[in-house]
């Protein structure tokens, strides 16, 4: 599959702000996920709306594009004034996590998610952002288990759940599993189903979650055009 649109870091996240910088998905990770929301669908088949997995803003002024050391410097800087701000800590456990201080950074993940409190929203995020890092880590089944505990906070199925699963899944090698995810995600929203709807809905993501994503896609209309020639 070739991206006709350029790629950028994206997600997480946070949207990825105070929420989540990226991770994607995501995408970033560190760009906010495009704005289409999930059509009506079935009851049974229904994805809820999820604020947690959107980029929330900063409380500082970061310039778009900024280079990974300037935007370390920058959250590191805000964190001596406001050492427990959860959205800051997220953001530079992400970025601690692209520079592979994994241990650093998930000290300030766990540091996140204990200031974040009984606050549901904060901890979705934190805990969505986090699960991004650990998949662009290679740690698909943490970055499953934390992806649930964002699933079981928000007390649905929010709309990213089964196609972010469906990456975990794939490269832990359960193929089948991920598929059958990522035809929730279609049934669910449609435009997964499509090859523009694929192209608009991963234009940001990093080349990694973009891989392996283009992958499951793959495999899915495999599927699906398996089961049309053996219908009657």
């Amino acid at each position: 599959m070739h991206r006709t649109i350029p790629r950028i870091l994206g997600v997480l996240a946070v949207a990825a702000g105070l929420a989540l910088s990226s991770p994607a998905g995501a995408s970033s990770s560190h760009d906010a996920a495009p704005s289409l929301d999930p059509p009506g669908v079935a009851p049974a088949d229904r994805l809820d709306a999820d604020p947690a997995a959107r980029y929330i803003p900063l409380p500082i002024n970061v310039p778009p594009g900024s280079a990974q050391i300037q935007r370390l410097r920058l959250v590191e800087r805000a964190l001596r004034r406001h050492p427990d701000h959860p959205a800051l800590l997220r953001e530079r456990a992400f970025i601690r996590y692209k520079r592979g201080e994994v241990d650093a950074a998930e000290a300030d993940y766990a540091r996140a998610l204990q200031v974040a409190g009984d606050d549901a929203l904060l901890r979705r995020h934190v805990l969505w952002s986090q699960g991004w890092s650990r998949f662009d880590a290679g740690n698909d089944a943490s970055a499953l288990a934390v992806w649930r505990e964002a699933v079981a906070l928000h007390g649905g199925e929010p709309f990213w759940w089964p196609y972010t699963a469906a990456l975990a899944e794939w490269r832990l090698g359960r193929r089948d599993e991920a598929v059958a995810l990522y035809g929730r995600a279609v049934r669910g929203m449609p435009e997964w189903g499509s090859e523009d709807g694929f192209t608009l809905r991963t234009r940001h993501w990093p080349e990694q979650q973009f891989s392996v994503a283009s992958a499951v896609f793959r495999a899915w209309q495999a599927q699906k055009a398996a089961a049309v020639a053996a219908a009657p």
